[in-house]
């Protein structure tokens, strides 16, 4: 796959969260955090078992040769999920998401840098530091002034 199509789909995932977090936070305001991540997980999970009887699976035996780390990612999946209705509820999209990608980038870059959870080594240099204090920056300016609304 080339990189303008990995480009492409990672925008493409961007809009998408953008709209999924949106929706998140509108569910969570009239039912709650574990309702909307219900049925957020439970449609979810329904679709890709759609998709995956449809295309004949995938390759399941191989799951036994994985980490056990690996096996966090659905729990994760659902804290990432809940707390995305939580706080673009009370926060706003643009603040939600900002806080959200300011965390993610932090970790994701100290992930790289240590290469822990077998990712690639990728040093953390001056420019991807500077980088992310400017995100950082970014996150105090969106986020500073926001006053917490009062669902739920």
């Amino acid at each position: 796959m080339s990189t303008a199509v990995v480009i492409l789909f990672g925008l493409l995932g961007g809009l998408a969260g953008a709209i999924q977090s949106q929706a998140l936070g509108f569910m969570e305001g009239k039912v709650g955090t574990l309702a909307s991540t219900f049925v957020t997980y439970g449609l979810g999970g329904a679709a890709v078992g759609l998709v995956m009887v449809a295309l004949g699976g995938d390759r399941w035996s191989e799951l036994r040769s994985l980490p056990w780390w690996v096996y966090t990612a659905g729990i994760l999946g659902l804290f990432v999920v809940a707390t995305l209705g939580m706080t673009t509820a009370r926060l706003g999209l643009g603040a939600g998401l900002t806080l959200f990608t300011s965390a993610n980038l932090v970790i994701a870059a100290v992930i790289d840098h240590f290469g822990w959870l077998s990712a690639e080594v990728r040093s953390l240099d001056v420019r991807r530091a500077a980088g992310i204090l400017l995100v950082a920056l970014g996150t105090w300016l969106v986020v500073g002034g926001t006053t917490p609304s009062a669902t739920n």
